[in-house]
């Protein structure tokens, strides 16, 4: 008898812990899910300002057409943006796209001109090896990417003009990045139609 009551004791101790814990969780996400929102569109917003030179940025509503171009990367499309300078005129289109290097959470902003010639890319976050797939972030390995169209190789050395060299010891994240890359630059041609 006396072991049922000391079960049910601790059961409804646990309970009122779990209970009190769940509340309090509820009421701090409540509280910080607006701040966390509001941070995220400003991030987004930076990376979007260093990809492509423009004033603001107007959502692209996401269509199956574009999403089937990034699922043919093997990315999933975070959004799409037509890029605008002061007067309102297009420069261009940016996306962002999650993709996978060595690792996966690569996700990378990318910028294409009116010529759907990528303008630049940011990477946002990356899971990548410190000290190799993390160089993808350098901007010696991001530049070779500008002024390059849709179907950009990769090569060990010696890249023309189609190509970018490899980062050294990370060829899964220089694969992953161009794959990105080349996503979001055939969705930019997608939208130019």
């Amino acid at each position: 008898m006396k072991k049922a009551s000391v079960i049910i004791k601790t059961t409804l101790i646990l309970f009122l812990i779990t209970s009190v814990s769940a509340l309090l969780l509820a009421f701090v996400n409540d509280k910080t899910a607006p701040i966390i929102a509001v941070n995220e569109s400003i991030n987004r917003q930076n990376a979007l300002k260093k990809v492509i030179n423009a004033e603001t940025f107007e959502d692209i509503e996401l269509t199956d057409d574009l999403k089937s171009i990034a699922e043919k990367y093997g990315c999933e499309l975070n959004g799409v943006y037509s890029a605008k300078d002061a007067d309102g005129k297009s420069v261009g289109i940016c996306s962002i796209l999650t993709g996978s290097g060595y690792d996966s959470g690569l996700q990378i902003a990318v910028g294409a001109d009116s010529e759907q010639k990528a303008s630049g890319i940011e990477i946002i976050s990356s899971n990548e090896t410190p000290g190799l797939g993390q160089n993808a972030s350098k901007p010696e390995f991001r530049e070779q990417f500008i002024g390059k169209k849709a179907g950009i190789g990769v090569v060990k050395s010696g890249a023309d003009d189609t190509q970018i060299n490899a980062l050294s010891g990370a060829t899964l994240t220089s694969n992953g990045v161009t794959r990105i890359v080349n996503a979001a630059l055939e969705i930019a041609q997608k939208e130019a139609e």
